[in-house]
């Protein structure tokens, strides 16, 4: 499984975020404490959104082998979107296809970036799909439940998109930690997800490695793999287990908009600082 950064506002915030993370994937205490080792070396990527631009990065390198990262470091400054990802391969090959994030044009009229951590049950997202398992044998989980969403995901409402994770969670093995960005021509939203399990997450090692955090300021909403904690000073508070989030966002004002929602309830908007 991977570490994952879905951030939104000031990106010269984002930078000791982005730093933590790297950090993470080359020595993750949380992960070795499972025995699956301590690094997240598979690949990593990011999408990277300004009012003037968007970047776009996948590469099967390390993270913390990659010179990328120091330049990503140095881009970010002014209002921002990023979606950070960096693999640790539970399935699929290790290859640039099966890097994150992923990039899907819906045939509903929105461009989705998407990220995943966690494994799902591949054969029954394949069946979902109605897709050929001896196609898909080298393609990873994650690249399906992105598919799946853009496909089935016909509406960009707040509603609409907690009904479509919540359907997900039947598929889930061990965690559905998702973050994304969706973009149409005149409206851009971010997403993420937080969910295990229940059975795992009453294990005190697979709770503390695949739980999430979240930052939020005046300047800056993200969310983040547990592992960041280790080496950063920011205040992080624990997303509890089903949650989830919905930031609207509006580069005319750069100002961004969070509601929190459970899987199986209503949006309810976050309160204000």
């Amino acid at each position: 499984m991977c570490r994952i950064l879905t951030a939104v506002g000031e990106g010269f915030r984002m930078r000791p975020l982005v730093e933590a993370l790297i950090k993470a994937s080359q020595n993750d205490p949380y992960k070795a404490a499972r025995g699956r080792g301590n690094q997240h070396k598979d690949g990593w990527g990011y999408v990277l959104v300004t009012k003037e631009h968007l970047e776009y990065y996948r590469s099967p390198k390390p993270i913390f082998e990659d010179e990328m990262a120091t330049k990503l470091m140095e881009k970010l400054k002014g209002f921002s979107v990023l979606l950070l990802h960096s693999r640790a391969a539970s399935q699929g090959g290790v290859n640039v296809f099966n890097t994150q994030p992923f990039s899907y044009c819906s045939p509903h009229g929105y461009q989705l970036y998407f990220i995943h951590n966690g494994d799902l049950i591949k054969d029954l997202l394949l069946e979902g799909l109605k897709l050929p398992k001896e196609r898909f044998e080298e393609v990873s989980d994650s690249y399906l439940a992105g598919m799946y969403t853009s496909l089935f995901l016909t509406e960009i409402d707040d509603k609409e998109i907690v009904r479509r994770f919540a359907l997900l969670k039947p598929v889930v093995r061990t965690s559905l930690n998702t973050g994304g960005i969706i973009m149409t021509p005149k409206k851009i939203k971010v997403f993420a997800t937080a969910y295990t399990k229940e059975d795992l997450w009453e294990d005190e090692n697979h709770r503390r490695y695949t739980q999430l955090l979240t930052f939020y300021g005046a300047d800056l909403f993200a969310v983040m793999s547990s592992t960041l904690e280790l080496y950063t000073f920011l205040p992080l508070d624990k997303v509890d287990n089903g949650t989830g989030f919905v930031i609207s966002v509006d580069f005319d004002k750069e100002n961004f908009t969070p509601r929190s929602y459970s899987l199986d309830t209503e949006p309810e908007e976050l309160p204000g600082l």
